[in-house]
């Protein structure tokens, strides 16, 4: 067993879909899907990440894949230990004599008992000291926007679970509202529109395939296709049926009408000075979702807003959150 006097400080963001890890002094070290792979009575993970999510709708009857994480929000809290066990290994693995501090993202939206365990399952896995941080405040300062001055920013958080509006300023939250609704819901929706319309059932994964590489909102995208395999529900027999992007347009459009409306009940509740900061900088996208096409150009013309987008919106948060962990005090500055 390796032995270290100080163990590495490091920060994670932990999303319902995927895990990123930063730690200190090496950057982004870490990410791998929000996935376990349990025994038949739950009580031994026989795998984790990546290699869970590789057998996801491959599994018998003895063995079954969780996410104990929905919405940015804990479900299992024993489950999110042992996550967050996995990931303390792989930045430090044997003994240390001091253990690491961590920085953790949560959503804003997070009550207070949410939040206490999520403290709780860190301080059980192994550290000695935890941040909490807004994930879209973290996810302002990866983006470099200095969310610490007095200057409203305007962040839209796209991410697996949930959909988050939130306007900081001063390393705080003006005002915020989510709804539970992001990549996920697209994920069920293609899967049911499929399953309907075209008499096929298809797994999580070729969802999440059809989302990313098909789906559009751009009339431009709208004759783009794609083949998707399944298993035909009337002879149960492997099938292959060609789409077009067009034809899935009514799965995402919703979505984005319900983003938009989100965006405007935010506008309504913040004060006239940081509406001008809104007016001139616009809004910044951030998360997974982020990169559904078509999405952020829609989101332009119906608020009448510039759109802000990073060129890795997916890290935005993880990187805050190294910013944060490298200097905590000047996180803290507006928050003692």
């Amino acid at each position: 067993m390796s032995f270290r006097m100080i163990a590495s400080d490091f920060a994670i963001d932990l999303g319902t879909s995927n895990i990123l890890v930063y730690e200190k002094g090496e950057g982004l070290i870490a990410s791998e899907p929000c996935f376990l792979l349990l025994d038949e009575n739950n009580t031994k993970v026989l795998a984790i990440g990546e290699e869970a999510k590789a057998m996801l709708g491959k599994t018998h009857e003895k063995i079954h894949i969780v996410r104990p994480i929905e919405g940015g929000v804990i479900t299992d809290f024993n489950l999110t230990e042992a996550l967050l066990n996995y990931f303390f290994k792989k930045v430090n693995g044997g003994f240390s004599f001091l253990q690491p501090r961590v920085v953790i993202c949560v959503p804003s939206s997070i009550t207070d008992i949410q939040a206490r365990a999520v403290e709780d399952a860190a301080l059980h896995a192994g550290s000695r000291d935890v941040i909490l941080v807004d994930q879209t405040l973290a996810a302002a300062y990866g983006m470099e926007l200095n969310p610490d001055e007095p200057r409203g920013i305007f962040m839209l958080n796209l991410g697996a679970g949930i959909s988050e509006a939130s306007v900081v300023s001063l390393n705080g939250i003006i005002s915020t509202k989510s709804i539970a609704k992001a990549g996920d819901y697209i994920d069920e929706e293609i899967t049911e529109f499929i399953r309907n319309k075209l008499g096929l059932e298809i797994g999580k994964n070729t969802a999440e395939e059809v989302k990313k590489n098909l789906i559009s909102l751009k009339v431009s995208d709208k004759n783009n296709t794609m083949k998707v395999d399944g298993r035909d529900l009337e002879t149960a027999m492997p099938k292959t049926v060609e789409i077009k992007s067009k034809d899935l347009v009514e799965c995402a459009m919703p979505f984005a009408n319900d983003i938009c409306e989100l965006i405007y009940e935010v506008l309504e509740k913040i004060p006239p000075e940081i509406s001008s900061d809104v007016k001139k900088d616009g809004i910044f996208l951030t998360g997974g979702l982020t990169g559904l096409k078509g999405l952020s150009e829609y989101i332009a013309d119906r608020t009448g807003l510039r759109v802000n987008i990073s060129e890795d919106p997916l890290t935005d948060a993880i990187k805050g959150a190294g910013i944060i962990l490298d200097n905590p005090d000047r996180f803290v500055k507006y928050r003692k």
